[in-house]
């Protein structure tokens, strides 16, 4: 049983330094000048047609048709394809079905410049989803593992019978699903490469945490620098060199620490959420886009605007549009004010939703074991299947992660050492050496990330570390499995 005096200490000093965090980005925001920077109306008018561009369902979004899913509980899932409406399921299945995850604080509209590949558009029926409680996608009551991790894989088995995928009158091979993850859609995408492998054939999974991994060095740090303090003390004038091996041990987590700051603020009372995350005419985001974007001198107004409007999401005048079929957005959302779909978005670091247990539904343990064509025993836990090799958290699915190396939320020894322990075979990692976090939507990485997955779409007959380093030079691949 845990010490009492002991986790209120702990939640003291993590309230304490989520209010320290806090305050840094607000006192960012206001050095900068963007938190008291009124929006003028040309930025106001740009914004609003860029809402419209993303989020009304009437009409078609560079080519993109506005598409629903609901699953059976009525929870409705909103993505943009390719596809047309009156594509007969033998045509799409004819074709790699290519899914798109985004992460925080985004929405579909994050892998524009993959989408506006004429390759991909060519080759493939492109879907990009707005994951629960983001975009035009339902809310949930809660957002923990189950839930979020179940939902996503009755989606994605949905989809694949809706494109014809697993349909077994299709007498014609059976053409490649690829999951495209960035940020928080890469870690949903790593426990489901883990957990529920059958769900595509490939994963490409950009600057997203393998939890499993990332603990196990963690780990692995502390320890090492644990028992090197240890023989410090015991012996201070004799062992000086100790402490300061211990420390600079200790520095991958310590970094981490500080650049995982704003997992605290997040996790602060909800009314502290909602100053963040609208104080300042949404200065937070803002900035967020702003650095997102990797360079200030050509952040354009289209630039600014594009991405505001896709972590807004739809506004009222959207949410009033249907598609083809008379779809609209779902109920919960179509009165919702941004300080509340803020916390649905926060909720997934509030909620545990990257290490929780997956406690699978017997419709998902059936849904798979069909997908897996009966060979696979599904189980009732985290651990997917009964012989898994490989340390926890291991992937079972072939795995393309692309790695900025500038990211700055993400420590790099943390994110990459041991990554082979985790990878099965023909799988890789990829690294950009000049790009930050946010790789789909970043000029250089962008490029990168389009060829990755037109590499991927055409078969894999290429050898990927020429195909990236023709649109990326210095990129490379590090590791092959």
């Amino acid at each position: 049983m845990a010490n009492p005096v002991l986790a209120a200490l702990s939640s003291a000093v993590a309230f304490s330094y989520g209010i320290l965090v806090m305050f840094y980005y607000w006192s960012l925001t206001v050095r900068s000048g963007i938190y008291f920077r009124k929006s003028t109306a040309a930025f106001r008018s740009e914004l609003a047609t860029a809402r419209d561009r993303f989020w009304n369902l009437s009409k078609q979004s560079n080519s993109l048709y506005h598409r629903f899913l609901t699953l059976h509980d009525g929870f409705k899932f909103h993505y943009v394809t390719n596809v047309a409406p009156d594509d007969s399921r033998g045509a799409t299945a004819s074709k790699p079905l290519v899914i798109l995850i985004h992460g925080f604080p985004d929405s579909w509209g994050i892998w524009r410049k993959v989408l506006d590949s004429t390759a991909l558009r060519e080759s493939c029926s492109l879907v990009a989803v707005d994951m629960p409680g983001y975009g035009g996608s339902d809310i949930l009551k809660k957002y923990s593992a189950t839930e979020v991790l179940d939902k996503f894989t009755e989606f994605i088995v949905a989809l694949r019978e809706r494109y014809g995928f697993d349909d077994p009158n299709n007498e014609k091979p059976r053409e490649k699903v690829i999951i495209v993850a960035h940020d928080w859609g890469a870690v949903i995408s790593n426990r489901l490469a883990a957990e529920a492998p059958q769900l595509a054939d490939r994963f490409i999974l950009t600057n997203g945490p393998l939890i499993g991994l990332v603990t196990s060095n963690i780990k692995s740090h502390d320890s090492s620098a644990v028992k090197m303090l240890k023989i410090f003390l015991h012996s201070p004038l004799r062992s000086r060199s100790m402490l300061g091996k211990a420390l600079y041990t200790l520095r991958p987590v310590l970094r981490q620490v500080l650049l995982s700051g704003y997992i605290f603020a997040l996790q602060l009372p909800l009314p502290f959420i909602r100053i963040q995350g609208t104080s300042g005419d949404f200065a937070w985001l803002r900035m967020v886009h702003l650095l997102a974007n990797g360079t200030v001198d050509d952040y354009t107004v289209k630039d600014a605007t594009e991405s505001m409007a896709t972590s807004l999401g739809p506004s009222a005048a959207e949410c009033a549009t249907e598609t083809f079929d008379h779809e609209t957005y779902p109920k919960g959302i179509i009165k919702q004010q941004f300080s509340e779909k803020f916390i649905n978005m926060v909720s997934y670091y509030r909620h545990g939703t990257s290490v929780g247990r997956w406690n699978k539904s017997i419709e998902t343990i059936t849904a798979l074991h069909s997908l897996g064509g009966g060979d696979d025993l599904g189980r009732r836990s985290s651990r997917a299947g009964v012989f898994d090799d490989g340390p926890k958290g291991a992937l079972r699915a072939k795995a393309t992660v692309v790695w900025a190396l500038n990211d700055h939320a993400l420590d790099q020894r943390l994110n990459l050492d041991g990554i082979g322990d985790y990878l099965v075979h023909n799988s890789q990692v990829i690294s950009l050496p000049r790009s930050g976090h946010f790789t789909p939507i970043e000029r250089e990485s962008g490029v990168a990330l389009q060829k990755i997955v037109e590499w991927a779409v055409a078969g894999e007959k290429e050898d990927v570390n020429s195909v990236v380093q023709a649109v990326y030079p210095g990129a490379s691949v590090t590791l092959r499995t």
